[in-house]
């Protein structure tokens, strides 16, 4: 056989190989978004710093990272917890709050990401917007 048709073997049995590598990743994340609840629209985000995890770049970030510390197992230790320190504990911010893997009542959405410590999908309403809302009332 000629140099080349090896050098063609090696780079298909190469090619197999990060195929192989890439495919439990990408399993992976399927099996463990299947554990939660409800996962739309954050998707990746719950557990990963990245959209678009990759085999180069899949940090997690910190819901993630108790996920993973729990065994990827979803129960009512990790639903009781605030991974994200946003003052929202994990049930609430995934919608099943009794940790039963069932969205609580009509959830099919999630208003806040348990990863991400910049929300807790609670719309808060401060002196300023009661008293627009008090003069939108007020008017004669």
């Amino acid at each position: 056989m000629s140099a080349c048709h090896h050098h063609r073997v090696r780079r298909a049995l190469l090619g197999v190989l990060v195929v192989l590598a890439i495919a439990p990743a990408a399993l992976a994340t399927e099996a463990d978004m299947a554990q939660l609840p409800v996962v739309e629209p954050f998707l990746c985000l719950i557990c990963h710093t990245s959209e678009d995890p990759t085999p180069d770049s899949f940090a997690l970030n910190a819901f993630g990272e108790d996920f993973l510390a729990n065994a990827r197992i979803w129960d009512a230790a990790l639903a009781s917890t605030d991974s994200d320190d946003d003052d929202c504990v994990n049930g609430v911010e995934l919608g099943d709050t009794d940790a039963d893997g069932t969205a609580d009542g009509n959830v099919t959405s999630l208003q806040s990401n348990p990863g991400d410590g910049t929300d807790c999908g609670v719309n808060t309403v401060g002196p300023t917007t009661w008293t627009e809302l008090k003069g939108l009332f007020n008017r004669k």
